[in-house]
């Protein structure tokens, strides 16, 4: 292990699927991180870990909080846990990057606005899938200006068909695809939307899952500027339809829930339209549109980089958070934003109260 001055030695609270998969990403360049400490109920799974890993293994969070070498801690815990457990460590002096849903009722809300503000530098958020290289590439081709002004953002995670039964899909867990998948996509709508949130609209499901919590998600979002925002979670459908659709007033993008090619359809760059007006006359005899033969330009790109996805979002997010810390970097992930995702999730359950919500 290296013991370089700017090497930040990191611990894990809560090692199952995610708190594993941090151990495996953030460990890769020992130059720029150390495992100094693992934390979890189970004794079992910490000496699997740090087996693998390293990292002194504690069964208990609050003496886990006094490793003296430890820096920066992960929270990977339970949904309903993340925030007071951000709370605690912030408390005995660490940095802190809280996983998603960073938090999971109003009091969550409330109480992060409030550590934001006592803890400023110290709290970071885990929106990693802002990350993603598809979205990325998305936000590039916008940017460009070959779609117009966009309109209309659909994104869709359409999951395997399935009567999900874990611990996510219970409320008393803070489960629910609200929870589970809904703070990623509301990210990158948000990210997309480009203002604030005028109007949400929203319902929720719980269509095959034998738990009690969500399996379906729809949500609406209105921008200031207009544009609209449409996103949808569900376990329940059986032929997935597109990951991401984009419309502008001069083209079209979209890519599918694989994430490895992006098709686009938009007029010539060069092409104005003509001035036209809308007949008020008999419509027989006349053709719908004011314009024929349009110049379209139809083309299908690979997602770059060609990498696995749920590796890149780690690696990127390790690498920002690295930069942040040593080099003053400012992360780009805001805590306005996170922040952001959990009002608008708050405002969902609300307009969703057959759900017995924590």
């Amino acid at each position: 292990m290296s013991s370089d001055m700017n090497t930040i030695k990191f611990g894990i609270v809560g090692v199952g699927r995610f708190g594993t998969a941090h151990c495996r990403y953030f460990t890769r360049d020992q130059d720029k991180y150390e495992l100094a400490a693992l934390c979890d109920m189970d004794a079992e799974r910490i000496g699997v870990v740090s087996d693998q890993f390293g990292g002194k293994g504690y069964t208990d969070f609050e003496e886990f909080l006094t490793h003296p070498e430890m820096e920066l801690v992960i929270i990977a815990t339970r949904s309903l846990d993340h925030a007071r457990n951000a709370e605690q460590a912030l408390g005995a002096g660490k940095t802190v990057l809280l996983e998603k849903p960073i938090g999971v009722t109003s009091a969550d809300y409330r109480l992060l606005v409030q550590l934001d503000k006592h803890y400023p530098g110290k709290l970071f958020f885990c929106h990693n899938h802002r990350f993603e290289p598809a979205f990325g590439n998305a936000r590039d081709i916008i940017a460009e200006g070959l779609l117009g002004q966009v309109r209309v953002v659909k994104l869709y995670k359409h999951h395997d068909f399935m009567r999900r039964n874990d611990w996510q899909m219970r409320l008393d867990c803070g489960g629910g695809q609200l929870s589970v998948w809904g703070p990623h996509l509301i990210d990158q709508g948000l990210q997309l939307l480009g203002a604030p949130v005028r109007e949400a609209f929203s319902y929720l499901r719980r269509i095959l899952t034998p738990g009690d919590g969500d399996d379906h998600v729809k949500i609406t979002l209105i921008g200031e500027n207009d544009m609209a925002v449409e996103i949808e979670i569900s376990n329940s459908v059986a032929l997935a339809g597109p990951y991401c659709t984009v419309y502008g007033d001069r083209g079209t993008l979209t890519y599918g829930q694989d994430q490895k090619k992006i098709q686009l359809k938009y007029l010539d760059p060069q092409f104005s339209w003509p001035e036209a007006v809308a007949d008020a006359g008999p419509a027989a005899g006349k053709p719908m549109s004011a314009d024929q033969d349009l110049p379209w330009i139809e083309e299908t790109c690979d997602v770059t980089p060609d990498t696995n996805m749920w590796a890149h979002v780690e690696i990127a997010i390790a690498h920002h958070l690295y930069e942040a810390l040593r080099n003053s970097i400012p992360f780009p992930i805001e805590n306005a934003d996170a922040l952001e995702v959990v009002r608008i999730t708050e405002m969902v359950k609300e307009q969703n109260s057959q759900f017995d919500w924590v």
